[in-house]
């Protein structure tokens, strides 16, 4: 797993691009078409951003900071040969997904803590020292 901090936004502006115009390799699930079960929550002195992603490889798992926006891109593969199966029924996502989470200001960016278990990826930032 990757956590780096951009300076500027310039991802966000192609990813929208990307999501608008769309991306139609992938039979697997239609872009922009699942997010990501996340829960965001404060603690006495951090923001915990929590996301459910069982089957997904944390090295397939990249976390960056720009501005103030948490942006988690990653992928799930598919773990059978997609061109030897039909769905009876799909209800789990698989390929490539992104996450973004607002962040306010007031934390510390350069502190972030990650913990990839059990599908659950946690991501903890501290307030700055002045916040708390």
């Amino acid at each position: 797993m990757r956590v780096t901090n951009l300076a500027n936004g310039r991802g966000d502006l192609d990813d929208l691009f990307q999501r608008l115009l769309g991306d139609n390799r992938s039979p697997l699930w239609p872009p922009g078409g699942y997010e990501v079960p996340t829960e965001v929550f404060q603690t006495g002195d951090r923001i915990v951003v929590r996301m459910d992603l069982p089957g997904v490889d944390p090295d397939d798992v990249e976390v960056t900071i720009q501005e103030s926006t948490l942006v988690i891109n990653g992928k799930r593969e598919f773990p059978h040969k997609a061109d030897d199966i039909r769905f009876v029924r799909r209800g789990t996502f698989y390929g490539d997904f992104a996450q973004r989470v607002s962040l306010g200001k007031g934390l510390n960016t350069d502190q972030i803590g990650a913990r990839f278990d059990n599908g659950v990826l946690e991501l903890s930032i501290p307030y700055a020292p002045e916040v708390q």
